[in-house]
């Protein structure tokens, strides 16, 4: 009984926080996106001859965090984020972007001594 309960807690807590600052290490792709917890978001990317950034609002489902652009430069022959989807995976990010898929992993936080 107490293991049925404590899956049920589990099913039910939502789910961890996103904000943070997370970091493609992909090759050939330099690109950041800081998620703040009042759900603003700030993305820079640089691919090839792509450099574009954006600010604007994100929201989250169990699986997606979606990228609403307030302003977006430089894109190239892609529209700008409008509910742009960027899957979870753990403390991962996955962004679809240019025929490419860009990994965005979460920076560590600096620890207060």
């Amino acid at each position: 009984m107490i293991a049925a309960l404590a899956l049920a807690l589990a099913a039910a807590a939502p789910p961890p926080p996103l904000a943070g600052l997370y970091v493609s290490h992909a090759m050939e792709v330099g690109a950041a996106l800081e998620l703040t917890a009042d759900h603003r978001f700030r993305y820079q990317l640089d691919y090839g001859a792509v450099s574009e950034q954006a600010e604007g609002r994100w929201t989250r489902d169990k699986s997606h965090v979606y990228l609403t652009a307030t302003r977006m430069t430089g894109q190239w022959n892609v529209p700008a984020f409008r509910r742009e989807p960027l899957a979870i995976d753990g403390d991962r990010l996955i962004l679809e972007r240019y025929e490419r898929t860009i990994p965005f992993e979460r920076e560590p936080t600096a620890s207060k001594e």
